[in-house]
């Protein structure tokens, strides 16, 4: 795995200004895959605060969010903003709503702040800390109005602005706004290492060495990262002293491009150095595996087949020790020295250029070899994108994806997830991954083979990070008539939350009057059934108590009742009428309120309403508010 990792992570403590926040972890246990968790989990903010070292400006800024409803959090590159701005949410006095991340674009990736989205006492993150240029004079003309929103609906937003932004931020939101200034750097190790370390084994003093590189205030992204790698020097050194393990970490840190260089350039055999790079691509693979990829790798390159007897050949115990690739005792290579692989695959990557569509052909052909596990395959997938998307764009990977979505097999088509999986909140082109699954998903023509790999995708990766966003492509798809069903299944599954579920219902009532997509039916009889929309929970009201939610399904039965034929939807009316029946008041009034307001409009449609409930016991109820409705007096 890269030593950045490109996921919003709970244990961010620092950002990196770059092209692109980087977010970095403190070994988080919750991670999988090298997957993120989703950002603002309530277990994985509690997670962090167990880490967090409280920046200069953070009691002032937690003053301005829960006085006006909005922070917005600005800092030099590198002083833990992002975590910061994590915190503030969580350590807010809202504490009833929920907490999401928002996207400043729409699903095309232009910049846009969609504020439909922000949901009454809701605590909102807004990271535009890697925006710029035009971009950003977009999105600041936004701030106000989404201020208003957030303001009007009682929620908080913390907003982590772009460096440097003070000068450029409009007097309007002058008041909002705070510089924080990072915490102490020793401070932020020590609590790090006293999470990751045994009690009794993370030392009170650091190292002089250590002391030495934190006086030189680096990022605290690399303050991470140093955290990081004492802990797994400890796990690989059990037996060795805390300053011993947080030389061996400093010692990776330092690691210079040209050591690593200079190693390689020593391996005069061309076949140590495609195992050198296959160990490092597949590093906790098995020898096994390792080597039938070694093996592809020289074929793809075109390298003379050894012809010598196989007794005659070096042992391939030999072959890892030359390159200081050791099997453990499941047969798992790994490098000797900490953070070693991560090196060797940029140095192959940056410095032969010309290998590069060789490596694209071997990774392409590769994940289907026998040999690999599953999570070999995603591994050599995902090593691959991180070096593609390191110098260059998604673009250069969309080939790679489609192929394997069109290869039989589970091997290639998990490879193309991974990929994707990846790029989805890459802190560069995850917009434009996150983009191009949009045009797929919109895409009539879309094989069923990529179809199941992105429904995959936005189901599971993007609907932990960003859920909105999944939602409107997993709605796309399920519109699709051969592979539309698991799609739509997903997005069932991906509505339990009431925000999300009026999101789809919004879109469902401005759906239906255009069009007659058999699944936005199918989708509108699935979310409202009566008991759960008219029913108040556990101390929470009714979902039609909701303005917004009541409009949307008010709208939605509307378009139903004069665009589709009763026999469709006459038993889902019928479900509704009993349900008033066996109600009591409020829960009575709001069903038949929704269905009389869907129809007011349109006398036809109060008729045909009217014709279907005659016989049932609710009649004269619902009659006496279709009268009101048309301003009749109904006697008594």
């Amino acid at each position: 795995m890269s030593d950045t990792f490109h996921t919003t992570a709970p244990g961010a403590h620092a950002v990196f200004s770059g092209e692109g926040t980087q977010y970095v972890y403190f070994n988080h246990p919750g991670r999988r895959n090298g997957l993120g968790p989703s950002p603002l989990a309530i277990d994985h903010l509690e997670w962090l605060k167990r880490r967090f070292i409280r920046p200069v400006g953070y009691r002032q800024a937690l003053d301005v969010l829960d006085g006006i409803g909005t922070v917005l959090v600005d800092g030099a590159p590198g002083s833990g903003r992002n975590a910061a701005a994590r915190m503030l949410l969580f350590d807010s006095d809202q504490k009833s709503g929920g907490l999401q991340e928002v996207l400043p674009e729409d699903n095309e990736g232009r910049p846009f702040i969609d504020r439909t989205l922000i949901d009454q006492g809701q605590r909102l993150l807004l990271d535009l800390s890697a925006v710029g240029g035009p971009e950003w004079r977009d999105l600041h003309r936004q701030l106000p109005a989404v201020h208003d929103t957030v303001r009007e609906r009682g929620a908080r937003l913390a907003v982590v602005l772009p460096s440097p932004a003070s000068e450029n931020v409009h007097p309007e939101l002058g008041p909002h706004l705070v510089t924080l200034r990072r915490p102490d750097t020793e401070n932020v190790l020590l609590r790090g290492l006293r999470r990751e370390l045994p009690r009794e084994t993370a030392s009170r003093r650091l190292p002089d060495g250590i002391k030495r590189y934190l006086g030189g205030d680096p990022p605290l992204r690399d303050v991470a990262r140093l955290c990081r790698l004492v802990a797994e020097a400890h796990r690989s050194h059990r037996s060795g002293t805390f300053d011993q393990w947080c030389a061996t970490a400093l010692s990776a840190l330092g690691r210079r491009p040209e050591d690593v260089a200079r190693r390689i350039v020593a391996l005069e055999d061309s076949r140590q150095r495609a195992l050198l790079l296959t160990a490092a691509m597949l590093e906790e693979a098995t020898s096994g595996a390792v080597y039938a990829a070694c093996e592809a790798l020289l074929e793809t390159v075109e390298y003379p087949e050894d012809e010598r007897p196989l007794l005659e050949r070096e042992d391939l115990s030999e072959r890892f020790r030359e390159i200081k690739a050791i099997p453990d005792a499941n047969g798992r290579v790994r490098f000797g020295e900490l953070d070693y692989a991560p090196a060797v695959r940029s140095h192959f990557w940056n410095h032969m250029p010309g290998l590069r569509p060789k490596l694209l052909r071997w990774v392409s052909k590769g994940v289907s070899l026998a040999a690999l596990t599953d999570q070999d395959r995603m591994a050599l997938a995902e090593r691959l994108a991180e070096q593609v998307l390191r110098t260059g764009g998604f673009q250069d990977l969309v080939p790679l994806v489609t192929g394997w979505a069109r290869t039989p097999g589970p091997g290639a088509r998990l490879a193309a997830w991974r990929v994707l999986a990846y790029g989805v909140d890459h802190p560069r082109h995850g917009r434009d991954v996150r983009t191009q699954l949009y045009r797929w998903a919109t895409d009539r023509a879309l094989p069923d083979g990529l179809a199941q790999v992105i429904t995959d995708v936005c189901a599971g990766p993007l609907a932990e990070r960003f859920p909105e966003r999944a939602l409107v492509r997993l709605h796309h798809l399920a519109r699709r008539r051969q592979a539309g069903r698991d799609a739509e299944e997903r997005l069932v599954g991906l509505l339990d939350e009431p925000r999300l579920r009026r999101m789809m219902l919004d879109r469902l009532a401005s759906s239906l009057p255009r069009h007659r997509h058999p699944v936005d039916v199918r989708l509108f009889l699935r979310l409202t059934d009566p008991v759960q929309l008219a029913t108040a929970r556990a101390g929470r009201a009714a979902a039609l108590d909701d303005s917004r939610t009541r409009q949307a399904v008010t709208s939605a039965w509307g378009a139903l009742i004069h665009r589709v034929p009763s026999t469709v939807w006459s038993h889902h009316l019928l479900a509704w009428l009993t349900a008033a029946h066996t109600s009591e008041d409020p829960a009575r009034d709001r069903l038949l309120d929704t269905l009389v307001d869907a129809c007011a409009v349109d006398s036809g449609a109060l008729g045909r309403l009217y014709s279907l409930a005659l016989r049932h016991p609710v009649e004269p109820v619902l009659f006496r508010k279709i009268n009101a409705a048309q301003g009749i007096a109904t006697p008594r």
